[in-house]
């Protein structure tokens, strides 16, 4: 091994017994040293059903996996990943090798994950870990040829007697010596992609509106055809003149204008690309930019495929490899690339373009500077984000969804990890590539569950039916995750779902339970108050009660400007904790004596903890944090709708 960091990953097979072998033959026969890594990464793909008497009498296992509905449930697959984490971290022999790697100053991890699939799984982990080499145990080296197909650093195995055999050193990476092709002169050249770039010297200005005008033209016959004549849609383009407008009104949203605002990062300067283009590349062209698709250049790996930066040009991609490209046809793969490249907004991870040759299907998307917002949220992080970026990402998502929601698309797979961030903390959706447009009157259908566990609404877990509700439910438990720092299956939460962990804590107002003790001195009592009232209309169990993302846009709105006292109905308390109405309102008639502001609401109910520094909520305090009263804040009526009280019950909030 190299003199630099080792980061070495043991990789089991966590639906068999705990091993200790493979990782004590790690310690006795590598040459690990101070500052080096070691992770136990254990891949959870079969629990045991006790639901049936097999299950119970004779340990009859089934798989992990959301996408079947032969699978396991997520309150079984959640209770057998903390059983199974707490078998590693009682371990005798684990607790030994723990306490050897700390006297040797050798970082040791256990990271125990459900998967469907061990080896895809345990792939995608290794690589989000840079992993310099990987050891599979006795249950995973029947992998060893796929490991050793996709990963770059060095491979060994552990046999029977646990002693390790070396089956690949790490590959020297060497540069790519692909050729960038030219692209044909039917695609958009890689300058116009980028806002501001400047025009080639010596071409005439005449010329260069000539070639944008035609291959906008061209490129955009090409991705929308007639689709958007069923639609109703109107589309005129004119390339006789060059000096005409185009007039180009889609479904979409009709025009858009040629950038977004504050497109450039201020810390890091990343910009964001025109709005508008899109280009066919050719795989070559990816290939280069990727560097062949190279360990160095792997982002991530989504529901739907692994994803890979790259750069053209100057410009920075994210290129995402479709998982089952065999069994997607090109039919199927251009409508869906019909549908997002239209998704033009602020808060969406834009489609640059896509390539279909043979059997590959790639999207190329903008490149996103700041990662995912898991990887903020995530308890390893140095600098937790403060409350203030909570609320500036929430929003955001929030305006991305309603956007979604507006034009018939369902995410269908909202979590952290596609929610991406820049170093100003605006926030895109991404990776809502198999997302599907609903024209039906009522936006829903029956359908196979697509999603990851924790963030599935109860009606699309139990039953696939996928409507623009199972997104509000998703972005409900994003709200819980951005207040508390938890995730959905975090151990702190013990054997509880982390909707099942706050219900009792926001039926009782324990607001200081639910708030991220690393922000805890810093968050804005008003706002926390009104987010834990969104995330509660979120995430009611009923999808007729769950607020749309239009309400819940407003009600954001309202908060990010300081509107601390003004109107918001359809998040009122439960019970009398009401917030005052809407003034005039032919529904508030001879209700003006149950209703009140939000003030008098947190006057009466909620107070500072001086011990904990945070908000503690009791029926008999007044609140001081936030150091505003009713004379320094500005009522504002709300333009939502009306909702009762009673349209909301707190035990409606599903587990």
């Amino acid at each position: 091994m190299s003199t630099e960091a080792q980061r070495v990953v043991v990789i089991q097979d966590a639906s068999k017994d705990v091993s200790c072998g493979a990782i004590r033959g790690v310690l006795q026969s590598s040459s690990l040293k101070m500052g080096d890594e070691l992770t136990l990464l254990a891949v959870l793909h079969q629990v045991n059903n006790p639901s049936t008497l097999a299950g119970k009498l004779l340990g009859y296992k089934i798989k992990v996996d959301s996408n079947s509905m032969f699978g396991a449930n997520q309150k079984i697959i959640e209770e057998e990943l903390l059983k199974k984490e707490m078998e590693y971290h009682d371990n005798e022999d684990i607790v030994e090798v723990s306490q050897q790697c700390e006297r040797e100053q050798i970082q040791f991890h256990i990271e125990v994950i459900p998967g469907s699939s061990p080896k895809l799984d345990a792939l995608e982990h290794a690589r989000r870990l840079k992993a310099t080499w990987v050891i599979l145990d006795r249950e995973m080296k029947k992998h060893n040829k796929y490991f050793m197909d996709k990963l770059s650093c060095g491979i060994s195995k552990v046999k029977r007697d646990n002693s390790i055999e070396i089956l690949r050193e790490p590959i020297a990476i060497e540069s790519s010596k692909i050729p960038r092709e030219r692209s044909s002169k039917h695609h958009i050249k890689y300058d116009e992609m980028i806002p501001g770039s400047p025009e080639k010297k010596h071409s005439p200005k005449k010329d260069t509106r000539n070639f944008e005008l035609e291959e906008y033209t061209a490129t955009m016959k090409r991705v929308m055809g007639r689709e958007n004549q069923d639609r109703g849609s109107k589309e005129v383009y004119n390339a006789g003149n060059p000096d005409e407008q185009i007039q180009h009104s889609t479904w979409m949203g009709g025009s858009q204008p040629d950038e977004f605002e504050n497109s450039i990062c201020s810390k890091c300067q990343n910009r964001r690309p025109r709005i508008g283009w899109i280009k066919d590349f050719t795989y070559a062209e990816l290939q280069a930019a990727t560097d062949n698709f190279s360990d160095n250049n792997f982002l991530s790996e989504g529901g739907f495929g692994s994803v890979y930066s790259g750069e053209l040009n100057g410009l920075k991609i994210a290129v995402k490899q479709h998982k089952n490209a065999s069994f997607q046809g090109e039919k199927e793969f251009k409508a869906e690339v019909h549908v997002l490249s239209k998704a033009r907004h602020k808060n969406l991870v834009m489609l640059l373009g896509s390539c279909s040759e043979r059997s590959h299907r790639l999207l190329v998307y903008e490149y996103v500077c700041n990662r995912s917002l898991d990887q903020h949220l995530s308890e390893h992080t140095r600098k937790p984000l403060r409350w203030e970026m909570r609320m500036k990402i929430a929003f955001g998502a929030a305006k991305g969804l309603q956007y979604l929601h507006q034009n018939n698309i369902i995410h269908r797979d909202m979590r952290p990890n596609n929610i991406l961030v820049t170093h100003d903390y605006e926030s895109m959706l991404g990776d809502f590539g198999l997302a599907r447009t609903h024209e039906d009157t009522d936006h829903s259908s029956e359908t196979g569950v697509v999603g990851t566990l924790g963030y599935l609404a109860p009606e699309y877990a139990e039953s696939g039916r996928v409507s623009a509700k199972t997104d509000v439910y998703a972005y409900g438990i994003i709200l819980l995750q951005l207040i508390t720092g938890l995730r959905p299956s975090d151990k702190f939460l013990e054997e509880k779902s982390l909707v099942g962990w706050a219900r009792p804590k926001l039926k009782e107002k324990n607001y200081p339970d639910l708030i991220d003790p690393r922000i805890i001195d810093s968050h804005d009592v008003h706002q926390l108050f009104w987010m834990v009232r969104v995330a509660e209309k979120c995430l009611s169990k009923d999808p007729h009660k769950r607020v749309s993302m239009d309400k819940v846009v407003s009600a954001l709105q309202y908060l990010m400007e300081a509107n601390t006292t003004c109107h918001i109905d359809d998040f009122s308390p439960a019970n009398s904790d009401s917030a005052c109405s809407v003034p005039g309102s032919s529904e508030t008639q001879g209700e003006e004596a149950n209703t009140e502001s939000i003030e008098t609401t947190l006057k009466r109910s909620s107070s500072i903890g001086e011990t904990s520094g945070g908000l503690s909520l009791s029926p008999s305090t007044q609140c001081t944090s936030s150091g505003r009263s009713s004379t320094d804040t500005v009522s504002r009526q709300s333009s939502l709708d009306s909702i009762k009280d009673d349209d909301f019950d707190k035990k409606d909030v599903t587990d």
